[in-house]
């Protein structure tokens, strides 16, 4: 499916977490859950499968799936109905509890310190930008807006091979790591629970509400899964960009932008008659008011410098993205709500939550409207601890 005519997101707080993984080389290393799940269908009633928790360790090697990083078709099965054969659980991460997660997901390779040899190799710029921590380990000052782009544009050039991709100057530029975690964890629900039941897709197909300018969650969930997107916007630079984006790299030749002129909603007209998607997800305004969120950008650089120097975010960011009228808790009882009418047309709903005070909240809503399963997914990366919310009718 190419990228489409246009026709009708917030900030993190990562410092300097990672380093190099063997994993993100080459996409056959990585958990396919179609696969995982039919191996295990397969293997159901075998006294033991060698492979059955490879993908809970980040230095194993996972089902094997297409050596492409755009998977033709899945490697699942159908059944005679035309369901995907799933089991009815699979091993999730380790590191996934009701309470604290202990780390990045096992199949993030961004875990530990980030390789900054390996990085410059993939985009020299980056050695421009390179300095010595206190314990004389190479890092860049995460303070820096020119570093930060350019850490993410090495980032994905080496992960995600990403040849082209840039974003317009003031958008947001997310910590990836963070990211990633959200796909891998996404992907385990996918595995987990077989959503497929209306669905006549060949690969999985994910809505991302709110794509913005970098494309985030398109580029790594295609790399990592072969999954196919379709990101929304209500930005026309973003749009824009996000179109420049998938156009300079063929690897996301499957993934559609579509405008969103219905700023007052989220599902209108970007699911349409005859879609079906697995999952969408969403990184939401966090904010309430551009204050709110220069308070915030105050406090991180405390942090980051040890003095209240500036309001200015080191990862960008635009009012889009950043803040909206009644901030997350609005946000998403309104994509809450809108849900229950796309009920048929969507595996699983799924949204980012940074205020953990607001889980509660979410779950009266959701069961007020009828949610028959609600799932909450914790994460962690380095001293920051984030979750998402899932549900579906």
């Amino acid at each position: 499916m190419k990228s489409k005519p246009p026709h009708s997101a917030a900030t993190d707080t990562d410092v300097d977490l990672p380093k190099d993984s063997a994993l993100a080389e080459s996409p056959a290393a990585i958990f396919d859950p179609w696969a995982a799940a039919a191996a295990k269908h397969e293997h159901s009633g075998t006294q033991h499968d060698d492979g059955s928790n490879s993908e809970s360790s980040p230095t194993s090697s996972p089902t094997p799936r297409a050596s492409s990083a755009r998977a033709a078709k899945p490697a699942g099965k159908r059944s005679a109905d035309g369901k995907w054969v799933f089991e009815q659980k699979s091993d999730k991460s380790p590191y996934a509890s009701a309470t604290k997660p202990l780390g990045l997901h096992p199949r993030n390779p961004h875990s530990g310190r980030y390789d900054m040899t390996l990085l410059v190799e993939a985009l020299p710029d980056l050695a421009d930008f390179l300095q010595l921590n206190p314990n004389g380990e190479q890092t860049i000052d995460f303070s820096h807006n020119a570093a930060v782009l350019c850490l993410n544009t090495a980032l994905l050039k080496h992960y995600y091979k990403v040849q082209d991709w840039s974003i317009p100057k003031g958008y947001l530029c997310p910590p990836i790591p963070g990211r990633a975690d959200y796909i891998h964890y996404l992907a385990d629900l996918l595995a987990e629970y077989d959503v497929s039941k209306h669905s006549a897709n060949e690969t999985p197909r994910i809505l991302d509400i709110g794509t913005g300018a970098n494309l985030i969650y398109p580029i790594i969930g295609t790399y990592a899964y072969g999954w196919q997107f379709t990101g929304t916007e209500t930005d026309g630079t973003a749009v824009r960009n996000a179109h420049a984006i998938v156009e300079a790299n063929a690897s996301l030749s499957n993934t559609e932008i579509l405008m969103q002129r219905h700023s007052d909603s989220l599902f209108k007209n970007m699911i349409r008659s005859g879609d079906y998607f697995e999952a969408t997800m969403c990184n939401p305004p966090f904010f309430s008011s551009q204050r709110e969120a220069e308070n915030q950008a105050a406090r991180k650089w405390k942090n980051l410098k040890g003095e209240k120097r500036s309001v200015n975010r080191n990862f960008g960011g635009k009012s889009n993205e950043l803040w909206c009228e009644g901030g997350e808790l609005a946000f998403l009882k309104r994509m809450m709500r809108e849900s229950v009418d796309y009920a048929e047309q969507v595996g699983w709903f799924t949204s980012l939550v940074s205020d953990g005070d607001h889980l509660s909240l979410f779950k009266k809503v959701l069961q007020q409207q009828g949610a028959k399963q609600i799932e909450i997914t914790p994460m962690a990366q380095g001293q920051k601890v984030s979750r998402f919310i899932a549900w579906r009718y």
